[in-house]
């Protein structure tokens, strides 16, 4: 439990709420709906994703190590984390949208089953975006490729990366999306070289490696408390701002700004610096940010599917029931995953056995 993060906990969860929230747009049927430009909250978890990647880089001792052996060591075991939430999640959400509402012909079935291996793989965003089970895994395929693209040149130079190579993919790559098309949404549309949420993921999760470098100077700081006090009306302050910005306001340049916003507080967070640092760290929040993963996992296939669930219901109706399904969802996938695991440490021998042949005893 200590080596959580209270304050991160929390947002995490506030901002997974805020996200489902948000994909009510798509049984909202031209009506006014919650979390306008929820979209954004996005940013925070690329950001925190960022945070701790370089935190986890600069932890490791990886001299005389490869720079491509630590790089895939890391994404398994950034993988091997997610698991098995991701695939359980996968496979609510497919007979989710096979399902719900009536089944769907058999002979369609196949097909999604077959267009959406891509999905298991984490493909998505490298350019296999067909039909997926889950849309709210192009996150996780975004942030692993790009994890992939940029992990080799940081281990092989940490300080170089982190002090210079970092910053400037942030700016130019941020600074590209904000001259070209001023908002950082619409991740499936094509460059033409890539879909812009890879584009999206890699300044942002540059701008996290800033964060840690940042927040590092921070922790060395002796602060007063009064700068402490400072310290967390900043921090909450930006995490505020993106909630109320989040009603009433379309998708615009402001999002760059809270983008700004969001690393400011999340540096705070991580510093632990702040007054109200200690009022986090308790079980609660970390058990909030444990279950904002198989929230963020669980409520998208059921926002496509309310209007033909219940098509004769108003947009406040259908948004209660989709809360209402969404958590289940949430429940049932962290109960599934936890049997799941349980299952598989104990039988993790017999399972191996199936497949890889074990030398005999002599």
């Amino acid at each position: 439990m200590k080596k959580r993060n209270g304050s991160i906990d929390f947002w995490k969860f506030v901002f997974s709420l805020v996200i489902a929230g948000f994909h009510s747009i798509y049984f909202a049927r031209g009506e006014k709906f919650f979390f306008y430009d929820g979209a954004n909250m996005v940013e925070f978890f690329f950001l925190v994703s960022g945070f701790l990647m370089a935190a986890s880089v600069m932890k490791q001792d990886s001299q005389g190590a490869a720079a491509w052996k630590s790089t895939w060591r890391f994404l398994f075991h950034k993988i091997k984390g997610m698991c098995p939430e991701y695939y359980v999640a996968w496979a609510v959400a497919f007979v989710i949208k096979n399902a719900a509402g009536g089944f769907l012909p058999l002979a369609l079935i196949c097909k999604h089953g077959i267009l959406s291996i891509w999905e298991l793989f984490f493909l998505r965003m490298a350019g296999f975006n067909d039909w997926n089970a889950n849309g709210a895994t192009w996150y996780i395929s975004a942030m692993l490729w790009v994890m992939l693209l940029l992990l080799p040149f940081f281990f092989k130079n940490k300080d170089f990366f982190l002090h210079i190579t970092a910053p400037v993919l942030a700016i130019g790559i941020l600074g590209y999306l904000y001259a070209s098309t001023r908002v950082l949404r619409g991740n499936t549309d094509w460059t033409g070289i890539c879909f812009k949420g890879l584009l999206r993921a890699a300044g942002v999760l540059c701008t996290g490696c800033v964060c840690y470098l940042a927040c590092q100077k921070l922790k060395e700081l002796t602060l007063t408390a009064f700068s402490k006090i400072l310290l967390s009306i900043v921090e909450i302050g930006g995490y505020l701002f993106a909630l109320f910005w989040t009603f009433g306001h379309d998708s615009s340049r402001m999002e760059f700004v809270i983008l700004v916003l969001f690393a400011v507080s999340v540096t705070i967070s991580f510093s632990h610096q702040g007054i109200l640092a200690p009022v986090f760290d308790n079980r609660a929040a970390y058990w909030l940010g444990s279950f904002s993963f198989p929230l963020f996992l669980a409520h998208h296939a059921w926002s496509g599917r309310m209007n033909k669930l219940f098509p004769q219901d108003s947009y406040e109706q259908l948004f209660v029931k989709y809360a209402l399904l969404s958590f289940a969802t949430a429940v049932l996938v962290s109960v599934l995953s936890g049997a799941v695991r349980r299952i598989y440490g104990k039988h993790r021998e017999q399972l191996r056995g199936l497949f890889v042949q074990t030398e005999k005893s002599a």
